[in-house]
């Protein structure tokens, strides 16, 4: 190994360890200087400098840095285009997919969906490809398109995607297995749109089962699988279970993340949602307003997401009497949603019932 090589190693260990402890300002610049000394070190090390360059842009995403998680998720693409198909070992193929789903699950974040789209149809076609229809690989992929899609209301392709990745995953590795949580959590969270909230519970709580019994009860994963199984409970109107287990995962990802972090408003939204159902009006109302102003500003104010919160904004507005300002909420709404949203999508419909009921 050449002394480029040996010290690019060691900063991405002191990088990963930098992550671990939460010191990423000084991760990211560990990382980056990685990716130079692997760069100096010639094509060769071409799939190494890939890796870290998606290694930073996953940081980047966990923490809400999406633009920049994209930008990670672009140059690895790039840098591999310089390798060809012939000459790439499975490491790169494995590499080249990572970018892909990275680059594409950033941008469905930023709900620019239809590149989304795009870059995980092909992703799944290369992984089917390249590593067969049985290969843990396609199995990431088909994940990928299927959160895809569950996000644009085409739920009935979701599942078929989710259906087959645990198939092949549970033939492969069992179920006690965090990606099959994963797996078991997106169904359960694909219930959840459908409104199918009996048929959602047992995938989603055993999502947070094997979770945590793998990781513990306080690891971020677990706590998202916990608030994801706690949105079902929602459906079925047991608030006296799923609104501890929102204000644990919010103390916990509050401590983790700041103040300003998508887990904490998908929180903050769902626990307005329990508070406004158990007739505290008031505090609904703060949290919306609080997750609201969060959302506007990681996310901004056109994103579906931030126009969802806007919308249960309104419903409670409109619950009290307050039919002027809910009206003004229910049109930034869904102007937000025909803007970014197929037109068979539900909160389409949702959005404009709302507003009709105003008018």
């Amino acid at each position: 190994m050449s002394k480029q090589v040996d010290r690019a190693v060691e900063l991405y260990t002191e990088a990963g360890d930098a992550e671990a402890q939460g010191n990423i300002e000084r991760a990211e610049e560990l990382y980056l200087a990685c990716v130079e000394h692997f760069k100096q070190a010639g094509q060769d090390h071409v799939g190494d400098t890939a890796n870290v360059l998606n290694t930073l842009g996953f940081m980047r995403h966990n923490i809400g840095e999406h633009e920049a998680a994209l930008e990670a998720a672009q140059e690895a693409v790039r840098m591999l285009e310089s390798v060809a198909e012939t000459e790439s070992s499975r490491d790169v193929r494995e590499i080249r997919l990572q970018a892909w789903g990275l680059a594409g699950n950033v941008n469905r974040h930023l709900a620019k969906y239809g590149e989304a789209e795009q870059i995980l149809i092909h992703a799944l076609k290369y992984a089917l490809e390249h590593f067969g229809e049985a290969d843990e690989e396609t199995s990431a992929a088909r994940n990928h398109l299927g959160i895809l899609y569950k996000y644009t209301g085409k739920f009935d392709e979701a599942e078929k995607l989710y259906r087959a990745a645990l198939k092949n995953l549970l033939a492969q590795v069992g179920e006690e297995n965090s990606f099959v949580a994963t797996i078991y959590h997106n169904l359960g969270g694909l219930a959840h749109a459908r409104g199918d909230f009996a048929g959602g519970e047992a995938e989603a709580r055993k999502a947070w089962d094997i979770r945590r019994k793998l990781l513990g009860e306080d690891d971020p994963v677990v706590l998202a699988d916990a608030a994801a199984y706690a949105g079902v409970l929602d459906g079925l109107e047991r608030y006296d279970e799923s609104e501890p287990i929102y204000r644990r995962a919010l103390e916990v990802f509050e401590k983790l993340y700041g103040g300003e972090h998508y887990e904490i408003v998908v929180n903050l939204n769902n626990l307005a949602n329990v508070r406004y159902a158990r007739g505290d009006v008031k505090e609904a109302e703060a949290l919306f307003r609080k997750s609201l102003k969060i959302k506007e500003k990681i996310l901004g104010a056109e994103h579906p997401d931030t126009a969802l919160t806007v919308n249960n904004l309104g419903v409670l507005l409109q619950s009290v009497g307050r039919n002027a300002e809910a009206r003004d909420l229910f049109t930034r709404a869904l102007q937000v949603f025909e803007s970014q949203l197929d037109e068979h999508h539900p909160h389409l419909q949702m959005a404009r019932e709302n507003l009709a009921a105003v008018a």
